[in-house]
């Protein structure tokens, strides 16, 4: 653990905010905020004091103690003339050192104390000589001022506890000294607010102190960013060049940033083209210029002698003088830092930051050079691709920053196995790829079996150890096979193999592994014919209330009941019908069902249902939705479309108009699964959504994970900024419930509610009419409301197409 140095830390002002440790170089500034928050409201205190007293003095005037309370109010009288004096010198004095502050604070603690004790006075002397009616006067004033008095200074404990304790203890002993045990109790229940009190200011305190040790690390943070910016500004430079006829360089350069001498290079008498280094680049330059021809942004690499290899963009255009050529004139810009950084990036492109292995791209492209290159004489040339079995458990037990340790590792170790020739490379997340070479005869096979046994040895990560073996799909390269991404796809399914036989296991691929492939193309076929042969089924998950936990909305979700294997979920065909169009005619099925079952439900609970990125570009999507809900007799509001961002990330001008369209209807959108994409927060802005859901991987997590409560509490803020209802998706426990309906969330769905069902078997949550029975609502009315809003549409598009 990092010590804080000394000279970084200051001991607290008080025992109570020991807590809060504040670096050398924020105090000035947090003792300049203390007495900011003490000025704002040093009127409001002193007012309040004359207020309070003013109460009790006339309350008590005709009292025994009338006389005596008159000497006490003029002591608060002249005290809260003496703060404001002595505020009035120290802003004509305009004090800001932070000794002066320091003492300031002191001093204000001091005043508290006295305040206090006078306030403590109060209770001490009037509480045995009055009725009832004036110990109850007594009792609120004193209780106000404690409050009161710990709110307000707060933000300076050391004065808040100062004032608050006397105060309490005085009124505390003045209900001991009572001989009623009423009085008793009510002075046992004063000290726990008493103590109360203490722990709300030491709270408070503490929010205060993060509250401005934040905002200065952002002030920190903004002003090195912009040293950064004027910095590299000024670093730029950019610089005048001319040559005579015979390219030689004449009068120039002129430097247009002096600060800068990255134009040396350039010497008056030296042939422009032998500055730079001979390559393709030169050869185009030595073409321009001898054809007499402009040329623009040439990137060119200049000849250095010291090997420091700095790069310039030359740009330049001839000169003509009585229609003589004369020679060129251009300019020239240093651009070595950008190609530095285009070189990384290009880098970057093809080799994988974090192990510095090749990625998946350079893999691609050496294997679709090597198919082509047939192996050396009896030797056997393989593709492995291997998959750690349980990188997720070092993730999640032991952190992420460990999982990035044991990738490395393992790089290591498969570094230490391979040969120089071999290519290893890693292809994302926990997958890596290696092409090798063996000589044949059993070679290949004992490497697979000398790597899986490496790899199955624990990893020592940071003085943990992690079990984390790897599984391996093998294809074996032929001289029939030349198509890569049948060379890829074979060695997956051999891995998919692999993994399912157990861990720590390497499978080569067979001909066995393709047939399992083709019944995959077989179910796709099964599910075509289900939507003829009435197979598919709509359930829906209720969506209640927050606060009344009353159902207004269900999801609809998609099942297939196959004739042999019983219920299907959708996880196990959805990807099949997007990979073969299927999916369009999926989902306008579910729409006609979904309103079908609708229509058995009561007007104020709405249908939603989700639409793929296929969907929302089919011609009959419109056309579907219309029909769909004057069949059913259904107000457009109480339908809604559910998106997610991947419907908005294809074709975006496209979507945006159509979902524009989908909307004049009436019907509502919504966008699921918040929070979990790139660019979430820009969509907000491209569409006015009607609601946005938070997705269940933040909600399932808000028990355990401060990040995904604060996530989920800045959902529900943005949403409510932008007009916008908000959903939880996932709810499964009453933590998850109450923490969202006290952070504003409208509605909740999840396994807490109910799991998705039938429509027929939600009739315990809510009133479903049995099938053919019509709604008690007009009819007529909602088909008026229909004709209207497809008219709207029709007008805009006519008009667009205008």
């Amino acid at each position: 653990m990092v010590q804080t140095p000394p000279a970084e830390r200051r001991r607290s002002t008080d025992t109570l905010s020991k807590a809060a440790v504040i670096p050398e170089k924020h105090l000035s500034s947090l003792r300049k905020k203390q007495l900011e928050s003490f000025s704002s409201i040093l009127i409001v205190i002193v007012l309040a004091n004359l207020l309070n007293a003013a109460v009790i003095l006339l309350t008590f005037r005709t009292s025994m103690v009338g006389n005596l309370l008159l000497l006490w109010g003029g002591c608060i009288a002249l005290f809260s003339i003496f703060v404001l004096a002595q505020k009035v010198v120290q802003i004509r004095q305009r004090r800001s050192a932070s000794r002066d502050a320091e003492k300031q604070l002191q001093l204000i603690a001091r005043g508290a104390t006295l305040s206090g004790f006078l306030w403590a006075i109060a209770p001490l002397v009037t509480m045995g000589l009055v009725d009832t009616q004036g110990q109850m006067v007594m009792g609120i004033v004193m209780a106000g001022m404690m409050f009161a008095g710990a709110f307000l200074l707060s933000h300076i404990p050391h004065a808040a506890l100062s004032f608050t304790i006397p105060v309490g203890v005085g009124l505390i002993l003045s209900m001991q000294f009572q001989q009623e045990a009423a009085y008793q109790f009510i002075s046992v229940l004063l000290i726990v607010y008493l103590s109360i009190l203490v722990f709300a200011v030491r709270w408070s305190y503490q929010q205060f102190v993060e509250q401005h040790l934040g905002e200065a690390a952002v002030n920190e943070q903004s002003e090195l960013i912009g040293l950064l910016l004027r910095d590299f500004e000024e670093s730029t430079s950019d610089w005048l060049w001319q040559t005579n006829a015979e390219g030689t360089l004449v009068d120039i350069p002129l430097v247009i940033d002096t600060s800068s001498d990255s134009a040396g290079f350039m010497t008056k008498g030296a042939a422009l083209e032998s500055l730079f280094v001979a390559d393709d680049a030169r050869k185009v330059l030595v073409s321009a210029m001898q054809r007499e021809q402009g040329f623009r942004d040439i990137v060119l690499q200049v000849r250095d002698k010291q090997g420091q290899g700095n790069w310039v963009s030359l740009t330049g255009k001839p000169i003509f003088e009585d229609h003589a050529f004369r020679g060129f004139r251009g300019v020239a810009a240093d651009i070595t830092q950008s190609k530095q950084i285009e070189d990384r990036m290009a880098h970057m492109a093809h080799y994988d930051g974090l192990t510095g292995l090749p990625n998946r791209i350079t893999m691609q492209e050496h294997l679709e050079k090597i198919v082509r290159k047939p192996p050396a004489p009896h030797t056997v040339r393989a593709l492995l691709w291997m998959d750690l079995d349980n990188f997720k458990w070092v993730n999640d037990t032991l952190g992420h920053p460990a999982g990035d340790e044991l990738l490395r590792q393992v790089a290591g170790r498969i570094n230490e196995m391979v040969e120089k020739t071999d290519m290893v490379a890693r292809l994302g997340g926990d997958e890596f790829a290696l092409i090798i070479e063996r000589p044949a005869g059993g070679a290949l096979e004992d490497f697979f079996h000398r790597l899986t046994d490496h790899m199955r040895t624990p990893y020592n990560i940071w003085g943990s150890t992690a079990h984390c073996s790897a599984s391996f799909g093998v294809r074996i390269f032929d001289a029939y096979t030349t198509d890569t991404r049948q060379i890829l796809k074979h060695a997956d399914l051999a891995l998919y193999d692999a993994k399912r036989t157990g861990k720590a296991q390497w499978c080569m691929f067979t001909s066995q592994l393709e047939v399992n492939a083709q019944q995959r193309a077989q179910t796709e076929s099964e599910l075509e014919r289900a939507i003829d042969q009435d197979e598919l089924r709509v359930f829906f998950q209720p969506l209640v209330d927050a606060r009344t936990h009353k159902m207004v909305g269900a999801e609809t979700l998609l099942r297939w009941q196959h004739p042999t294997r019983g219920l299907v979920y959708p996880d196990q065909f959805i990807n099949l019908a997007e990979d073969n169009g299927l999916i369009t005619r999926m989902g306008e099925w579910v729409i006609r069902a979904a309103l079908a079952e609708a229509a058995r439900l009561p007007e104020h609970v709405k249908v939603a249902v989700n639409l793929s990125p296929l969907q929302i570009h089919s011609a009959t999507l419109i056309s579907t939705i219309v029909n769909a809900l004057a069949a059913n007799n259904i107000a457009p509001n109480r339908f809604e479309l559910e998106i997610t961002e991947s419907v908005l990330m294809t074709d975006t001008e496209f979507t945006l108009k159509r979902l524009h369209q989908i909307r004049d209807l009436g019907v509502r959108i919504a966008l699921d699964d918040f929070g979990t994409g790139f660019s979430s927060l820009s969509y907000l802005r491209s569409f006015p959504f009607d609601k946005i859901k938070i997705d269940k991987s933040f909600v399932k997590d808000i028990e355990s994970r401060q990040d995904s409560r604060a996530i989920t509490e800045a959902t529900l803020y943005l949403a409510k900024s932008l007009g916008m209802r908000c959903t939880a998706e996932g709810v499964e426990t009453h933590y998850q419930a109450d923490f969202l309906r006290d952070h504003g969330c409208d509605e909740l769905q999840g396994y807490f509610i109910s799991r998705a069902q039938p429509l027929d078997n939600l009739a315990h949550i809510i009133d479903v009419r049995p099938r053919g029975q019509k709604p008690l609502a007009n009819v007529a009315a909602l088909c008026a409301e229909m004709e209207a809003n497809v008219l709207i549409f029709a007008d805009k598009k006519s008009s667009t197409a205008g």
